[in-house]
């Protein structure tokens, strides 16, 4: 049987195909420009899916005791509000020299006051003078000190005036009747007044905290006053937040409003805790991971020795 020729048209079609193809890569690679199969495609992203956040150093240590970077500080600390909590209740932010105060109009006294308290500023010449008078930045008024007159309790400092004796302008601030309220003699000239003289120990030590002080408010309290009814707390809180090497660590002291003997360190709990009483968000502006291992426990290693 005779063998059957290929078609010259086949061959043709054939030849100009591998030209054409030829033609198409030479052009693409003096241009720079590759094939569109081998391009990576951006697709817009998707209004439910999240932007991948950079983890932060802090972030990535993790634990309560994570370590401050050598330079000290870290950036969080830089934002204005940092240090102050925040909640949905209703109160008047007023911002003094030497601390800021959340101020609540209905119980005339504030849900809380925060500063940042160094070494430096405990130590200084400003005398305590005992110059009691309303908050002219408290835009609703605030108490003032005949409210006390008369009934039995002392006009307590929630920033105590020892803790700015560098400089008598914040001395003086401290004296403010917005950063007052009412608690029992035995209360605040004992274990209130131990805790803030042992805040004072520390700090000499440790170089710089923040913190948190205020009453635990709700409704149903008793009043006092003659032209303001000022309510008198059953309990106060105060909150102490260290962020520098060798590691972070936080403490909170739950106390009611009376004396006591018992020793300081017996009403230490968590940040959680004081957080479910006051409905107050400390601390908000810390990494997640760092704030619920530094809020969750009750850790008194590294203060009470």
């Amino acid at each position: 049987m005779a063998r059957r020729q290929g078609s010259p048209g086949i061959g043709k079609t054939i030849l100009a195909l591998i030209l054409v193809a030829a033609a198409y890569f030479f052009l693409n690679r003096e241009s720079g420009t590759p094939p569109e199969t081998n391009r990576e495609r951006k697709t817009p992203r998707g209004k439910n899916e999240e932007s991948p956040r950079k983890r932060s150093p802090e972030r990535e240590t993790g634990g309560s005791r994570a370590t401050a970077p050598a330079t000290g500080g870290f950036a969080f600390e830089n934002e204005a509000a940092f240090g102050q909590p925040v909640s949905t209740k209703k109160c008047e932010v007023v911002q003094h020299a030497a601390y800021a105060l959340c101020y609540a109009e209905s119980y005339e006294q504030p849900y809380w006051v925060a500063y940042r308290l160094t070494s430096d500023n405990i130590r200084g010449a400003a005398e305590r003078e005992n110059d009691f008078r309303p908050d002219p930045e408290v835009d609703s008024g605030s108490a003032t000190p005949d409210d006390y007159r008369g009934t039995g309790y002392d006009r307590g400092h929630l920033a105590p005036a020892a803790d700015f004796k560098s400089s008598p302008q914040w001395m003086s601030e401290s004296f403010f009747m917005s950063n007052m309220s009412p608690q029992v003699p035995d209360f605040n000239r004992g274990i209130w007044e131990t805790l803030e003289s042992r805040v004072r120990e520390w700090v000499r030590r440790d170089k710089l905290f923040y913190v948190v002080t205020g009453p635990v408010l709700k409704r149903g309290l008793p009043r006092i006053g003659k032209r303001n009814q000022v309510a008198v707390p059953e309990q106060y809180y105060k909150i102490i937040l260290h962020l520098r090497s060798p590691e972070t660590r936080a403490i909170a002291f739950l106390m009611r409003n009376e004396g006591s003997d018992k020793p300081l360190k017996s009403f230490a709990v968590s940040i959680d805790k004081v957080e479910q009483v006051t409905g107050l968000d400390f601390f908000p502006q810390l990494p997640d991971d760092l704030e619920t291992s530094l809020e969750s426990t009750v850790d008194t290693q590294g203060w009470f020795k």
